[in-house]
């Protein structure tokens, strides 16, 4: 056996140790607390994406990638049996009346209401489309539901991007592009400015470069274009901060009488980064390199103006700039997305520029695992709070969630996590608010409608909602606020995953 070889089952033999001396599959004892509290105001709620819930957008990216073959999973589309989010308005209200929750993530789609570049560049907003949102808004205000808008959640106008032509710049690699969504921006808080005062600009805004150039899961499609990829990533976030700019311009209504008209933040996928084998240093570099440009490089561009051009982690390239003036200090909130660990090693395929290969599913630990075969992972959750605490802005936990088909694990999966938010903010983390993903099942992206998150089914044929036994355990902590330890001891332990066909 190697020294490597000796060393990492060293590791794993520690981590078999002390998972079967806690009682509960890979996690162990929450912690020392035997309950934490969240107090008020607190923003309870669930979360989606119009193109995940929506039906019949006009032309996006994503429109025309559905319909290319081999990319969804069983050739899933949006508009063959999903949600149709539009049409249920009244209905999905109701459901979050009903389990307790008073806020609802939601995107505002770019296409929808302007689906030619035309009717953008003249300000010609579709009717059918702002008649459509303006019933969503006035059911969650008549509700006392608190809306919080992304201005863009992956789908955009095929007009900006097309998977087709991959081989030109599309997309946020277009130099037109950062402009416009700053435009679209203050549009859209200019028109529904009176009632919205939580904000989100970009959805996880280096997914789509990952999965788009590297992984081509995601239009335009391509493997290991890591320049490329930069490039988009970049873009994102220059658009952020233009959208930011332009939100705090067109939005001057303060809703919620707090005393700011508005509240804008990005929203951030941070995984727990580890190395494969934590006793090989190599590997431990290679997790710091992956933690950095996935984690660190874009919060220190909008928050701190720190701009490091070529993602190398210094500061001294012909590009780079420390407290730049167009980024310094553009966000109000941190939007924090967590879902599971991302292992990184340098072994596999190694990603170009951080020099290292990366891996999410099928991790080899002996943590419990979701239907996508995520670790199921709140310690983790903890660690990625800590990373985000150093930024000094509040927090929003804007995704949170696991793929449950049976249903079986949510409930444990909820109250773990929401364990590990309540530590944070008892030890003095700025917490605003939670939102778990997602309220309905809706079609992931390039896995169709096979993961089931939502707290809700929906039947593909009627488009009937029905409730999950989980959602009565979301629905008494968010009434009360509270999580306690002997509310976690009451659930079933973790099962095995049963991935959907």
């Amino acid at each position: 056996m190697s020294g490597r070889s000796l060393a990492r089952a060293s590791v794993l033999l520690a981590a078999v140790v002390v998972a079967c001396s806690s009682g509960t599959a890979g996690e162990g004892t929450p912690g020392e607390l035997a309950s934490v509290s969240f107090g008020t105001p607190f923003l309870w709620g669930s979360a989606s994406a119009g193109f995940q819930v929506e039906k019949d957008l006009p032309p996006t990216d994503w429109g025309a990638w559905v319909k290319t073959p081999g990319k969804i999973k069983n050739g899933d589309d949006p508009n063959k049996g999903g949600a149709d989010a539009l049409a249920h308005v009244d209905e999905d209200v109701a459901l979050l009346v009903a389990s307790g929750q008073n806020a609802y993530r939601f995107s505002i789609e770019w296409a929808r209401l302007y689906p030619t570049r035309a009717a953008f560049d003249a300000d010609q907003v579709d009717p059918a489309a702002v008649a459509a949102y303006d019933k969503l808004f006035a059911a969650l205000r008549s509700a006392k539901i608190t809306p919080l808008v992304t201005m863009q959640h992956f789908a955009l106008p095929a007009y900006l991007s097309d998977p087709s032509r991959s081989t030109e710049p599309q997309g946020w690699e277009r130099p037109e592009t950062v402009a416009l969504f700053g435009t679209w921006c203050g549009r859209v808080a200019a028109r529904w400015g009176g009632e919205v005062d939580w904000w989100a600009t970009i959805n996880e805004p280096l997914v789509n470069p990952i999965a788009g150039y590297i992984q081509g899961s995601f239009p335009p499609g391509l493997l290991l274009d890591v320049d490329r990829a930069l490039a988009a990533g970049r873009a994102e976030a220059r658009a952020h901060a233009k959208c930011f700019d332009a939100i705090k311009a067109g939005d001057t209504k303060d809703v919620d009488g707090d005393g700011k008209a508005s509240m804008v933040g990005i929203v951030h996928n941070t995984p727990a980064i580890e190395p494969e084998d934590p006793a090989y240093p190599d590997d431990v570099a290679a997790a710091t390199r992956v933690r950095y440009v996935n984690n660190q490089w874009i919060l220190n561009a909008i928050v701190r103006g720190d701009w490091d051009d070529d993602f190398d982690g210094n500061y001294d390239g012909p590009k780079d700039r420390r407290a730049d003036p167009d980024l310094v200090g553009r966000s109000d909130y941190l939007g924090i997305n967590y879902y599971s660990a991302l292992v990184a090693s340098v072994n596999g395929i190694q990603i170009p520029k951080v020099n290292a290969g990366i891996r999410q599913d099928h991790l080899p630990t002996d943590r419990p695992k979701t239907d996508f075969y995520w670790d199921i992972h709140p310690k983790g959750f903890r660690v990625v709070l800590d990373e985000a605490r150093v930024y000094g802005l509040p927090v929003v936990i804007t995704e949170n969630g696991i793929a449950d088909s049976n249903d079986r694990n949510r409930g444990r999966f909820l109250l773990e996590h929401l364990y590990e938010l309540g530590r944070a903010k008892a030890d003095g983390l700025d917490v605003r608010g939670y939102f778990y993903w997602s309220l309905l099942d809706n079609f992931e992206w390039a896995s169709g409608f096979c993961p089931r998150f939502g707290l809700h089914s929906v039947d593909r044929v009627t488009g009937a909602r029905v409730a999950r036994p989980s959602v009565q355990i979301y629905a008494k902590v968010a009434r009360t606020g509270v999580v306690t330890k002997d509310d976690i001891a009451a659930q079933p332990p973790y099962g095995a995953p049963a991935y959907c066909d």
